[in-house]
């Protein structure tokens, strides 16, 4: 992730240990692509027990940096206020 943001220049390392509540919020995004992904897999494809942990095992590690990032971005915007139409700030 970058450090501040392009647009209002909002530093994103708030403080130390500040992200460690995006774990949490990374967790219910998990849990429903795996619902998901468990139905369609294991429902419509018939897909036996072993190669459905394996296949679930492979797109979950291969999603977990765009999920890790989206907490992190739904984590940040709980807590700092956004105004879109704010004036850009120079560094």
């Amino acid at each position: 992730m970058p450090e501040r943001c392009p647009v209002c220049n909002q530093d994103f390392k708030i403080e130390p240990g500040f992200y460690i509540g995006a774990l949490w919020t990374s967790f219910p995004i998990v849990i429903v692509i795996m619902t998901i992904l468990s139905i369609f897999l294991l429902a419509y494809l018939k897909m036996e027990m072993n190669l459905f942990f394996v296949v679930i095992s492979v797109i979950l590690f291969s999603l977990q940096p765009v999920i890790i990032r989206l907490a992190r971005a739904i984590w940040i915007n709980i807590f700092v206020d956004f105004e879109k139409d704010a004036p850009k700030k120079l560094l």
